[in-house]
């Protein structure tokens, strides 16, 4: 998993009306917290530098290196608050980590490969898209990668079928299916 970089400025403003008010000014207010981070922190960034950091990206669960008053924390972002009718960032969850600090997080479910069973005449259903994973920091996968080529009409491909990387566990078990292909 690649660390992103963001920078964070310490922030004294509390209260809804003043965080609205930090908000018109393009400030997302946020915190950091976590035994790694000792205290919560209440910080504030840029809009506009938050917007690129999350990007395209497909999950909340990204690394994030946040600079503060010179100083390199590692988080991992856990909740990100939007306003839908605004298309805005309202606030941002950082949970302050070490590169050994075990998480339980989600990470995308991709799939590789067009099931015998298409050509037969089914349709690909993807049932779980983000995989529930628990690992250390320094080993959360970007994805998980499913080959569905060998998937026959009627037939599914079950979490139990697939590898996880190494030191990477999941609590679903093994039953779970992740794909079918099924008549239309």
């Amino acid at each position: 998993m690649t660390t992103k970089k963001l920078a964070v400025e310490k922030r004294d403003v509390v209260g809804s009306g003043k965080l609205n008010a930090l908000r018109a000014k393009g400030w997302v207010p946020g915190v950091v917290y976590g035994p790694a981070a000792g205290e919560n922190i209440n910080v504030q960034m840029k809009a506009a530098d938050l917007r690129v950091l999350l990007g395209d990206d497909e999950t909340d669960t990204i690394l994030v290196s946040l600079q503060l008053e010179g100083k390199e924390l590692l988080t991992l972002i856990k909740h990100v608050q939007h306003n839908h009718l605004k298309d805005t960032t309202t606030h941002v969850d950082f949970l302050a980590v070490t590169p050994d600090t075990m998480v339980l997080t989600e990470v995308p479910v991709h799939l590789k490969g067009t099931p015998v069973g298409v050509s037969m005449g089914g349709q690909v259903q993807q049932l779980v898209h983000d995989l529930p994973v628990r690992s250390a920091v320094k080993d959360i996968p970007t994805e998980i990668v499913a080959d569905i080529t060998n998937i026959s009409l009627d037939e599914s491909l079950r979490l139990s079928q697939i590898t996880l990387p190494e030191r990477v566990t999941t609590p679903f078990n093994g039953t779970v299916v992740l794909v079918s292909v099924v008549k239309p």
